[in-house]
């Protein structure tokens, strides 16, 4: 299980004890971390309204949502309606504010890597269910 992604410099957004690292490289054991993660299911940031709090200075990730990784996220409500029904074939139109949200995100983990990457290292991802270091290629 993974939380939302954060940059290094979106984790001061957040409570510490929320905030765990989430993808390190290293080469016997995790060392470097590239990306973190909110460990918590609910973001504090989000009202009785579910209104964002922060959202003029929200993280990366909320800013692309729905469109994440060159994909429509099924999590989001709208985007789930639209797909449910029998039948239905759509082509969304990519939201531009959306979409350089998530490839700017995607630059700054990729620049992380390259700058941090050792020959012989490996990826680690942790795991919030299990509080543990997995290589990132096993799937949790």
């Amino acid at each position: 299980m993974k939380g939302l992604t954060l940059t290094a410099n979106e984790t001061s957004l957040f409570p510490s004890d929320m905030v765990s690292p989430q993808i390190v490289t290293g080469r016997k054991k995790p060392t470097r971390i590239i990306n973190y993660q909110l460990n918590v299911q609910d973001c504090p940031h989000i009202n009785q309204r579910n209104e964002c709090q922060i959202y003029d200075k929200r993280p990366l990730i909320c800013k692309a949502f729905p469109y994440i990784q060159g994909n429509f996220s099924m999590k989001c409500p709208n985007i789930g309606k639209l797909f449910k029904i029998a039948g239905l074939r759509v082509t969304l139109p990519v939201p531009y504010a959306e979409a350089e949200a998530s490839q700017k995100r995607d630059r700054l983990s990729q620049n992380l890597l390259r700058k941090h990457w050792k020959k012989g290292s490996k990826m680690w991802l942790y795991d919030l269910r299990s509080t543990q270091w997995k290589p990132y290629a096993q799937r949790i």
